[in-house]
């Protein structure tokens, strides 16, 4: 009997230690990022009130378990409906040849958010880093997250993401692309919004 009850205690504590392991492996798991499901935005202003919302289409990124949140922006495939403007951006701005890619990093308490029921929202404040040309740059990002399963989290910007160009090396190319069209201005400041989809 006694040995009987040992071994209920052990089996007990057993148990005890396990739950809050098994309850914790949501946070310790590795989201990537489901391209199909995300969209990143931005919008041009040229002739001072003329503006354009222009897209990229290839997005990659994941959150570690450790909540660093990243994400990395293919420049090639900017997307503004006309092709030769689409070749304009990639060659004379982005310089894609020298510079493939943009890329945004940040830190999120993934512990909290791993916790979060579906349908649950959680607004965040957090501060990243955007590189663009080999020019890294910190920024702030209110961001919304949203828990739509038990699978898939949704982060999204609750406002647009401000991106100088005099801060990443682009204004020349803007010249040259005002240049090229014959415009008397393109506006150097473009806010970004993104709403990005990770998956377990």
């Amino acid at each position: 009997m006694q040995l009987h009850h040992s071994f209920i205690g052990r089996a007990a504590a057993i148990a005890a230690t396990a739950l809050p392991l098994l309850l914790a492996l949501p946070a310790h798991a590795q989201w990537k990022l489901d391209n199909d499901a995300s969209d990143l935005r931005f919008v041009t202003t040229k002739n001072t009130n003329f503006a354009e919302v222009q897209q990229f289409k290839k997005l990659s990124g994941e959150i570690t378990p450790a909540g660093a949140v990243s994400f990395t922006i293919d420049l090639k495939s900017v997307e503004t409906q006309i092709p030769i403007r689409n070749e304009r951006l990639q060659n004379l701005l982005f310089d894609v040849d020298q510079y493939p890619t943009a890329t945004w990093t940040g830190q999120v308490d993934m512990a909290s958010l791993a916790t979060l029921p579906p349908g649950a929202v959680s607004d965040v404040e957090v501060d990243g880093k955007l590189t663009i040309r080999g020019k890294t740059q910190d920024t702030k990002a209110a961001l919304r997250v949203v828990r739509l399963s038990g699978e898939r989290l949704q982060v999204t910007t609750r406002a647009p993401i401000l991106v100088s160009a005099n801060q990443f090396d682009l204004v020349a190319g803007i010249e040259k692309l005002r240049e090229l069209m014959g415009l008397p201005n393109i506006v150097g400041t473009v806010p970004v919004n993104f709403a990005l989809t990770f998956k377990k």
